[in-house]
């Protein structure tokens, strides 16, 4: 049963660390059922598994900000990663309460509101990424931090609320997650000193193929689905929020 359980946690971290429906709610939500991982280890190698999936879906585009660092979209990355880490650690230092999932509800309740705003609101337009527009989807995608709200639901709508084509908005929101899942596998590593004390090898690795497989996936239906609108998820993130009002 555990094994089966592992393959659950992995299939729901690697689907929803790119749909837009928030990867960190759902594995709460597990978590309340009593399907959760079973030690930091464990969410570690899920991170790097989905990681690995997008590096395998993006590798042009990855490959070109390492080859093309001045005149590719690095810099854009990593001004946008700047407003993230402040507030991840901000939220982290002084209100770690909220991490806990207390406002899992309002975290799902918003991150509808913005898809919907996003496909309400949005214009067609070919706009570039600027500093601008980099710094308030960092800026969203520190938000994201909260149990509830989507990384990429929130990034992806304030690219496109600013102008930003889908297609564009997309390959960037998954560009930046790249240095936030890396950079949350490195702080809770050296939080825990990468120990594997109390994790179960065989369960880590059918949650990672899971995570892994279930990444690529999402990575690749959601580079299609957000061109054709992301309306879809609105009602569903909606009643997931109203729903955790009433679990106990």
């Amino acid at each position: 049963m555990k094994y089966l359980k592992a393959v659950l946690v992995g299939l729901t971290q690697g689907l929803t660390e790119f749909l837009p429906v928030s990867s960190s709610g759902h594995l709460a939500l597990l978590a309340r059922l009593g399907v959760c991982p079973t030690s930091v280890f464990y969410n570690l190698a899920l991170h790097l598994a989905t990681l690995a999936a997008l590096l395998i879906v993006m590798r042009r585009e990855v490959k070109e900000l390492l080859l093309h660092p001045v005149k590719g979209e690095i810099k854009y990355v990593l001004l946008a990663s700047l407003p993230t880490v402040a507030i991840a650690l901000l939220v982290k230092w002084l209100f770690p309460e909220l991490l806990a999932g207390r406002l899992l509800g309002f975290g799902f309740l918003l991150t509808a509101t913005a898809l919907f705003a996003c496909e309400r609101f949005a214009k067609p337009s070919e706009k570039p990424l600027d500093a601008k527009i980099s710094f308030l989807t960092g800026l969203a995608q520190g938000v994201a931090v909260l149990p509830g709200v989507s990384r990429s639901g929130l990034t992806i709508a304030t690219a496109r609320l600013w102008g930003v084509d889908a297609e564009r908005a997309a390959k960037f929101s998954f560009l930046l997650s790249v240095p936030v899942i890396l950079g949350g596998f490195l702080l809770e590593g050296a939080e825990t000193g990468f120990s594997a004390a109390g994790a179960d090898g065989l369960e880590i690795v059918a949650a990672g193929i899971a995570a892994f497989l279930s990444g690529l996936f999402a990575v690749k239906f959601m580079l299609r689905k957000t061109k054709k609108g992301l309306m879809p998820f609105v009602p569903y993130v909606f009643v997931l929020g109203i729903a955790c009002y009433f679990l106990p």
